[in-house]
């Protein structure tokens, strides 16, 4: 197959005119392209080929939550993934009761090893349940932990699944924690968090390497006991170590904010995350939803309210409801960041956060044939997942 006449985007530059050639599900040639005696031939057109968007944080969409743990909710919401653009994503939990997060591992486990239809996945993301009571944000208080109290047995006893972790650094055994999830595989990001610098450097120090959804319920410079010390939000611009999520739905951060992000680490250390709920791409009609196990009484509710998940009372935003290809519309034509660089942020460099750089993320030869293709308005027109458009 070849997809000729597009505008390949690389992580540093469009090539134009380009052809993309895949066989088996790879990419094998990029450029002039010869075509072979009965080779499928597709115009794009001068559409953009970009790589496969790949989302590290995510809820659901389409209805599902991934903390239902079925294959209704996991299939609908990998399907509001594909259908925009997104080829492999990273399951997210909720704080809630072990029993709950290890259903959903479980069921992480098994699509993991399944061939993927409309979007791969990688493995799971366990936002929570260490965080801190200040800025919970929509999590549910009574099934927060504190790592030197409660321990952390089922992030090392299910180190096979879980790729990603957030927790808030300032939490009494931060330190050891992230050492140990990061000698297991783990990679560990600050967040929900309530820090401060002389908290927060000995857990960046041991192995943190980044803040989950940067400037959204996270510690900022504050005045304690008499002497103003930063917070992550800060120390995720200045130190070099540190990646940045980015919920950019122009709700969750203004372009002024997104900006800022930019200016201070460029597109190598910003990756964009949906952080999107099941009520992504639902339609918007005052319903309340779920944060967490359908049918679960103790959940967290929400509901949509401008283009935004909030909490019923409206005091706090609960989440996204936009997929990774609009965030990179957003980027583009809000905060005037070019696209070669906020695709990357969309695909090579999150990919790179959870070490899949070698397979996935761009658009290169000997990577998967995980591809979005979009349209001169950044409007995706197909997906196509291991050489195989979804529509």
């Amino acid at each position: 197959m070849i997809l000729r006449n597009g505008c390949v985007v690389t992580p540093f530059e469009i090539l134009r005119k380009a052809d993309v050639k895949i066989e088996d599900g790879y990419i094998t040639e990029i450029g002039n392209v010869t075509e072979s005696a009965g080779e499928t031939i597709y115009d794009m057109h001068g559409a953009y080929i970009c790589p496969g968007f790949v989302d590290i944080h995510t809820h659901g969409g389409f209805g599902g939550d991934f903390m239902d743990a079925t294959d209704e909710s996991f299939d609908n919401a990998l399907r509001f993934h594909g259908v925009y653009g997104t080829t492999s994503v990273v399951p997210t939990s909720v704080t809630a009761p072990f029993e709950q997060i290890e259903a959903m591992l479980n069921t992480v486990r098994r699509y993991r090893s399944q061939t993927p239809k409309t979007c791969r996945v990688l493995g799971a993301h366990l936002e929570g349940p260490y965080l801190s009571m200040k800025n919970k944000g929509a999590q549910k208080q009574e099934f927060i932990r504190v790592p030197a109290r409660d321990g952390y047995a089922i992030f090392t006893e299910n180190a096979d699944i879980i790729i990603r972790a957030t927790i808030a650094p300032e939490l009494e055994g931060a330190a050891e924690m992230t050492k140990a999830l990061t000698e297991k595989g783990i990679v560990v990001f600050g967040g929900h968090d309530d820090g401060e610098r002389d908290l927060i450097m000995p857990v960046v120090d041991a192995g943190l390497a980044g803040c989950t959804h940067w400037y959204c319920a996270m510690s900022v410079a504050a005045m304690r006991n008499q002497v103003r010390s930063v917070g992550l939000m800060e120390i995720g611009l200045i130190d070099d170590r540190l990646t940045l999520e980015l919920i950019a739905d122009n709700h969750h951060l203004p372009p002024e904010l997104v900006r800022l992000a930019y200016r201070c680490k460029g597109a190598e250390k910003i990756c964009l995350v949906s952080d999107c709920l099941r009520a992504g791409g639902m339609p918007i009609d005052g319903k309340l939803y779920s944060l967490g196990l359908l049918g679960d009484e103790t959940a967290q509710r929400f509901k949509v309210a401008d283009g935004v998940a909030v909490l019923p009372d409206g005091t706090r935003y609960a989440g996204s409801i936009q997929p990774l290809s609009q965030m990179v519309r957003n980027l583009v034509l809000d905060c005037n960041v070019p696209m070669v660089d906020a695709v990357r942020m969309a695909s090579l460099t999150p990919a790179t956060v959870v070490g899949m750089q070698d397979c996935i993320g761009s658009v290169a030869v000997g990577k998967y044939a995980d591809l979005c293709i979009l349209d001169s308005n950044l409007q995706v027109v197909n997906t196509m997942v291991n050489g195989q458009f979804l529509s």
